[in-house]
């Protein structure tokens, strides 16, 4: 080989190594990750719009201005492992199996959850299985980590679930990384820094328990800080393709502080809101300096994906009911509604992103990164937030991801009992969470109580039930176990036996003011308006701030003959929530308030709005319920008979149809609907209505007197019906079932 050649194969070969290099940078990210997923729990877009509006949050506010932005429609319940969780798997929390904040260790005690309860792959799973690197850090329930493509940092190696000497084992992956963390020394508990960050008059006075949330607040400083450093620093090691980070600090900030915060509260101290008036706006900032520092890992072609599991309520949205108590009902100061941000070259500057849902981030990721999504997931890429490109177009399918079980830590390692008193002092445990027995799986009642509501809220109203009952079962003291089975029998119309679970829960705590309010919503189906104006004062002295407080009193309004009065509830309702099940109900009530006041345009408005948050059955029956106030038959029947056409196994559009029916004199087409309605599923109601038709056009006694009967086996407080069986049934009713 001559000298020339050999310079010649030099430069080749130099020439060569360098594409393989540009290859690496762009398929492993080199000093930039393709895409960069930061979550940040609890940031609420209202506070953000604020913020913004005020200059304080300029990376926030650049991000959104340069990419695609907006609300992010979560799921209920608003916890944080159950979201967070759906947020890394794409799939709903009765499907990937996080479903508290604790499970149980082999002796019955409490442990902070693990990996080990999760049924089915997470983001990083997916991308090792596609050959794509990731790296996680502080991640919702992923200890004990697994075997990956790059590395993870378990929520175990900060205060977010407690560093813990004996949380050796499953910290950190690779080996290699667990045996080095040490090197990044410990998350820093700094109370000096904390006061001069985070409190408006940082030498000034505080009462001792503004003192004690402080130290927390700076152990969640401390962890944002470690994370900080460890995101840093393992980017520019690993060089994933993915970089996905946790932050607890603002949703922690916020059921810390947010009661300091204005408009002030009677029963905040001087010194507490001189100090903390402002504690979460700060919180805000903090997190906005910290995301510029991350933002400095990506560059043009990175995909950034911002986004929080819910929202938060301030202002005069806040309930009484304090957010950190040791209760239980922290969830209730969440709001439904989070909010996501894309940023990076191809996501289309300025976009709006209207229907996006937390079971949308795990689509969007893989399809960015090009990892063909399986037909389990729920979700869809958020196409319209790119610009071009083959991001934009219809995703590549694929059948089933591969999923290994994760196995159980050994007990000194899952246990984190400081993290169990954390998470009781922010008000996300009961006093007693973990005193109830738990199942033989591991589950305490909370979390069938969790996967009840989670499967109440897909429309799997018996398998909720059945959730229900197992929490009661598990917790004889729990109040909700036997208020949300309520609910359900509430919405049948099964009067009896929601009324027996009410009295059962009102019994264990008579507190209760969502108890008080289901039994307000008991009164106003039976009639009974002296009792619903009862319950309703006494929910309203418990909690004025709670939308469904006005959402029963513009129901039991309108009962009463006055729609006026119905709609300035409905309007006091729709300015405390932006959940769409609530909103929902305020429409659909709206309208039929609107129609009895002749204000058909306001009444359509409403339900155009109702149309965009329910399905076409439920905007059905309600179009048909506001014409038949309307003395519309007609119109009735044409809304019912489009939503069966689409839905012909819909038990209550056929009762809506005979009711049309009834209403125009066709009493033998309302009869068959009828019969329709209670073959499909029959109610009480439903079955009390057809008997009395086939009694009295048809003349058939033995019918009727059958359908009364299983009318009352439906719902056994109906003094009407029974009065009709001792009249015609040929004996006493009281024998009867």
């Amino acid at each position: 080989m001559t000298g020339r050649t050999r310079v010649l194969g030099a430069a080749v070969l130099v020439a060569l190594v360098s594409a393989s290099a540009l290859w690496v940078w762009r398929t492993a990210g080199a000093r930039h990750p393709r895409v960069l997923l930061v979550g940040i729990d609890g940031a609420d877009p209202a506070i953000l719009e604020r913020l913004i509006a005020a200059g304080r949050l300029p990376t926030f506010a650049r991000l959104r201005r340069d990419g695609a932005s907006g609300p992010l429609r979560s799921r209920e319940p608003l916890l944080s492992p159950l979201l967070w969780t759906t947020v890394a798997t794409g799939r709903a929390p009765q499907d990937h199996g996080v479903l508290d904040f604790v499970e149980a260790a082999p002796d019955g005690h409490a442990v902070p959850i693990t990996s080990a309860r999760r049924r089915v792959p997470a983001l990083w799973n997916i991308a090792t299985q596609f050959g794509r690197s990731s790296g996680f850090i502080g991640w919702y329930a992923s200890f004990p980590v697994e075997r990956v493509r790059g590395f993870e940092v378990s929520d175990r190696v900060a205060f977010h679930q407690v560093a813990s000497e004996h949380a050796v084992d499953g910290a950190a992956y690779p080996p290699s990384l667990a045996a080095s963390l040490p090197e990044f020394g410990s998350p820093p508990v700094d109370l000096a820094a904390v006061r001069r960050r985070f409190v408006s008059s940082a030498g000034g006075p505080l009462s001792d328990d503004g003192e004690r949330r402080l130290g927390q607040l700076a152990r969640m400083y401390g962890t944002t800080e470690h994370y900080r450093r460890l995101a840093l620093r393992l980017q520019r090691t690993y060089r994933p393709e993915l970089l996905g980070l946790y932050f607890e600090i603002v949703d922690a900030c916020g059921h810390l502080f947010m009661e300091d915060a204005p408009p002030r509260r009677a029963q905040v101290s001087d010194e507490d809101y001189a100090a903390f008036s402002g504690t979460v706006d700060r919180c805000y900032e903090y997190q906005d300096e910290v995301l510029a520092d991350l933002m400095t890992m990506a560059d043009a072609d990175t995909l950034t994906l911002l986004c929080s599991d819910h929202g938060f309520k301030s202002g005069d949205r806040r309930p009484d009911t304090p957010g950190r108590a040791d209760d239980g009902q922290a969830a209730l100061w969440h709001l439904p509604n989070g909010v996501i941000v894309m940023h990076g070259s191809r996501v289309r500057r300025g976009a709006a992103l209207r229907n996006a849902s937390i079971l949308d981030i795990t689509p969007t990721i893989l399809h960015a990164l090009g990892v063909p999504l399986s037909h389990d997931l729920p979700g869809h890429p958020l196409r319209d937030a790119w610009a071009d490109g083959p991001v934009a177009s219809e995703p590549a399918r694929t059948a089933k991801y591969e999923f290994v079980p994760v196995p159980a830590p050994d007990a000194a390692s899952a246990d984190a009992p400081a993290r169990i008193a954390e998470l009781r002092a922010l008000g996300y445990l009961t006093g007693a969470s973990d005193s109830p027995r738990p199942a033989g799986d591991g589950r305490f009642a909370a979390s069938y109580l969790n996967e009840g509501v989670a499967l109440y809220v897909d429309g799997e109203q018996r398998d909720a039930l059945r959730a229900f009952a197992r929490a009661a079962e598990l917790d004889p003291q729990n109040v909700n176990a036997r208020a949300f089975a309520a609910r359900i029998h509430l919405e049948r119309r099964e009067y009896t036996q929601a009324e027996a679970l009410l009295d059962r829960a009102a019994a264990l705590d008579p507190r209760s003011a969502y108890v008080r309010l289901l039994r307000a919503n008991l009164a106003i189906g039976t009639a009974q308006w002296d009792a619903a104006e009862r319950e309703l004062a006494a929910a309203e002295a418990l909690d004025r701030h709670l939308p469904m407080l006005h959402i029963q009193r513009a129901r039991l309004l309108g009962a009463r003959g006055d729609p006026a009065a119905a709609l300035e509830a409905l309007k006091a309702a729709e300015a405390l929530t932006d959940a769409e099940a609530l909103l929902l109900d305020i429409f659909i009530l709206r309208a039929d308030a609107a129609t009895r006041l002749g204000r058909t345009a306001e009444a359509d408005a409403a339900l155009q709005r109702a149309s965009a948050l329910a399905s076409a059955e439920r905007i059905a029956v309600a179009r048909a319920d506001v014409a038949l106030a309307r003395s519309d038959a007609d119109g009735a029947l044409k809304y019912v008979r489009a939503a069966l056409d689409r839905n012909p196994n819909s038990a209550r559009l056929w009762s809506v149809l005979g009711a049309a029916y009834g209403r125009i004199g066709q009493l033998e087409h309302a009869m068959d609907a009828y019969e329709h309605s209670v073959a499909l599923e029959p109610t009480a109601l439903s079955c009390k209505t057809l008997a009395a038709l086939v009694f009295e056009v048809r003349h058939d006694r033995t019918r009727a007197i059958a359908l009364w009967e299983q009318s009352l086996q439906l719902d056994k407080n109906q003094p009407d019906v029974k009065r009709f069986l001792q009249e015609f049934g040929g004996g006493p009713a009281d024998g009867r079932r």
